[in-house]
């Protein structure tokens, strides 16, 4: 017997965070991060903060490390190291990466006896896209999505600055707050990252966007390279990309409102969210999930309209994985035993069948639901 979907609680402003997770109420950020990091560094013996994200970080998160490390350099006198991982194909991404010419350094590679702290932002502790030097502390958190499991924080060990705002579109908007807060002068490349960080995540402020999302959004705009933003908002496209999304067209199947596609084996992590909100703009799609391996990684993402896509995740992976989400966007991993076809098939049937039980029988059209291709 198929188990009933599971309700949907109210949105993320909602959700009750523990003490240390959040800001206290009238603090001012910085301030507070000020006083953590003075209260720290003593103990630092001169070593470097590495800044870190989620692997293979979106313009969000590539945006607002970047800001932190303006912020870390000109307000409070540190030298900070960006580091991440994970290849970056997302034609979009890797545009911004070209245009605003950003490097950082492998975050796999690093010698970490010469850092001191990290500070993460656009992910938290415990998300399964995010990996964490085991003997460096996590002083701050930036974030804006909600954990997995908010409960199992409350009296956990928690970083000393832990600003999450679960209200909020993107976190280079916070970011952005940071620096206007600390008086810094954005330059023509701060701004245009902070700008992509924050249309890409709020789409343009049509998503999740909140007053600091549109004065950020605004105001970086009216100091970012115009012509760059054009050209990583529509960059040039590889072949390999039409490949991809004629494979697909072929795996995905439509469920009445409903898009799933479950597509094995895939390039990069980056296509899997890529297509996701390719399926979601399809008429009369009211929520897409798609998911793909990478190495014993799978991955997925879900997005939704007129509903909260957390809890819809949760039910489909069950027990089988991490996953984190606002909003309408949610992504997860589950960590895969083998390089096997026949376990990467029985996980994907059973990510099907827990999905299938969110769509109203009425709207199955059959278990293997309509192909797109088919689609008159």
């Amino acid at each position: 017997m198929s188990r009933p979907p599971p309700p949907v609680p109210p949105g993320p402003d909602a959700v009750t965070l523990p003490p240390g997770v959040g800001l206290p109420p009238g603090v001012s950020p910085l301030g507070h991060l000020r006083s953590v990091v003075e209260r720290l560094r003593g103990d630092w013996n001169g070593k470097r903060p590495l800044i870190l994200s989620h692997r293979t970080p979106d313009p969000d998160a590539l945006a607002a490390m970047f800001g932190l490390e303006v912020l870390l350099r000109r307000d409070l006198g540190l030298e900070p190291e960006i580091a991440a991982s994970g290849r970056i194909s997302r034609a979009e991404n890797v545009a911004m990466l070209r245009e605003l010419e950003l490097s950082y350094v492998d975050a796999e590679r690093l010698d970490r006896s010469r850092y001191s702290a990290v500070f993460l932002v656009d992910t938290q502790p415990g998300f399964g896209h995010t990996t964490l030097p085991p003997e460096l502390p996590v002083v701050a958190v930036f974030d804006h999505h909600r954990p997995p499991d908010v409960a199992a924080l409350a009296g956990k060990p928690l970083p000393p600055h832990y600003d999450l705002r679960l209200e909020a579109g993107a976190t280079s908007a916070l970011m952005f707050g940071y620096l206007r807060e600390a008086k810094i002068e954005l330059d023509q490349r701060t701004a245009t990252l902070l700008c992509c960080g924050v249309r890409f995540d709020t789409l343009d402020l049509a998503l999740s966007a909140t007053k600091l999302d549109s004065e950020a959004f605004y105001e970086t705009f009216r100091r970012s390279d115009h012509a760059k933003l054009a050209r990583i908002q529509r960059p040039s496209l590889p072949p390999t990309y039409y490949r991809d999304l004629y494979r697909s067209l072929s795996r995905a199947r439509m469920y009445g409102a409903v898009v799933l596609g479950f597509l094995g084996r895939v390039t990069s992590a980056e296509s899997v969210a890529e297509m996701a909100d390719f399926f979601r703009r399809m008429e009369p799609c009211r929520w897409s999930l798609v998911g793909g391996a990478v190495g014993q990684t799978y991955h997925l993402s879900l997005r939704t309209e007129g509903r909260e896509a957390y809890p819809l995740l949760q039910h489909v992976l069950g027990a089988d994985g991490s996953f984190g989400g606002r909003g309408s966007v949610a992504g997860g991993q589950v960590r895969l035993a083998t390089d096997e076809w026949d376990e990467l098939a029985r996980l994907e049937r059973r990510l099907r069948g827990r999905a299938l039980e969110l769509i109203p029988a009425g709207e199955r059209t059959g278990r293997r639901g309509v192909r797109l291709t088919q689609i008159p």
